[in-house]
């Protein structure tokens, strides 16, 4: 796992702060690409998919970030190789980190990743109090 998992990332280039998103966090774009997402904005995201995506290509996403069911249109802006990951027959698996934003979200969709986005936070801020 690269820097940007596990913890807030904070880029002078973001136009807003990403979050991580929790362990396990799935959503599939075209209803048939599983992908994991480790951490997203109001603007964007990062993923991690088993196949390569094409810079400037556009899926629809569907995801549960936070607890709250999210639909919506994302155009990836860069992909590269990520790592490995086991795969079931003991070998290893290729994984891609795609980078995407979000397109043309409506006012209800922008709403609902500040919802997400405002769970996450408050869940990490609450186990960071733990003792």
């Amino acid at each position: 796992m690269g820097p940007e998992h596990g913890r807030n990332v904070n880029n002078d280039k973001r136009r807003t702060p990403r979050t991580s998103a929790a362990k396990g966090t799935r959503g599939h774009l075209k209803s048939t690409i599983s992908v994991e997402i480790l951490n997203l904005s109001e603007t964007g995201l990062l993923l991690e998919v088993a196949s390569t995506l094409r810079p400037g290509s556009t899926y629809d996403l569907s995801a549960t970030l936070g607890g709250v069911s999210f639909s919506g249109l994302v155009r990836v802006t860069r992909c590269r190789a990520g790592g490995f990951a086991a795969d079931d027959q003991g070998g290893r698996l290729l994984i891609y980190r795609a980078g995407g934003e979000f397109v043309g979200l409506s006012e209800q969709q922008t709403s609902g990743l500040r919802l997400a986005l405002s769970k996450r936070l408050a869940s990490s801020a609450s186990l960071k109090r733990l003792p």
